[in-house]
């Protein structure tokens, strides 16, 4: 768990080796964009000037990609629900709905009354490459506290 409001029970976010793997995936096209910036200061021509450019944008979209798809991933269990946010979109899930949770491969799956299933894929073994049961744990027993009690937490 990493952060902690005052609304906010847990948070969890992808392993520290999906976070690394994003910062590698951002850094490596920066250093080749810098490299190439500083190639251009010392042949000044357009050629130059533009391949610094695409290196640039290469290096904004290995970027945002990382960010996307890994850094800003997380979930979130509140008081009053559970915030999924995704690189596909962000998911909120009242209490009220949940009836399981479980872990596959995607991450943590919380299963709904009406049989539908949200997935958190903070807790995938996709996004870092090593499994999340211990995080899986905590996640696990917060959920069936709160479904053994009815009541938010």
């Amino acid at each position: 768990m990493d952060d902690v409001r005052d609304d906010v029970i847990g948070v969890w976010r992808v392993s520290w080796s999906g976070r690394l793997m994003g910062y590698v995936l951002a850094t490596g096209p920066a250093c080749g964009a810098l490299s190439a910036w500083l190639g251009a200061l010392f042949h000044l021509d357009a050629q130059s000037a533009g391949s610094a450019g695409i290196a640039t944008a290469v290096a904004l979209g290995f970027g945002l990609f990382a960010w996307w798809g890994l850094r800003r991933v997380r979930l979130e269990l509140t008081t009053d629900m559970i915030v999924m946010v995704n690189p596909w979109g962000t998911q909120s899930l009242p209490w009220s709905r949940v009836s399981a949770v479980s872990l596959d491969n995607w991450g943590a799956q919380f299963h709904t009354m009406d049989g539908f299933t949200y997935t958190a894929y903070a807790l995938s073994d996709l996004a870092g490459g090593t499994r999340q049961d211990e995080q899986f744990a905590d996640v696990r027993r917060i959920v069936d506290a709160q479904l053994r009690s009815g009541q938010p937490l």
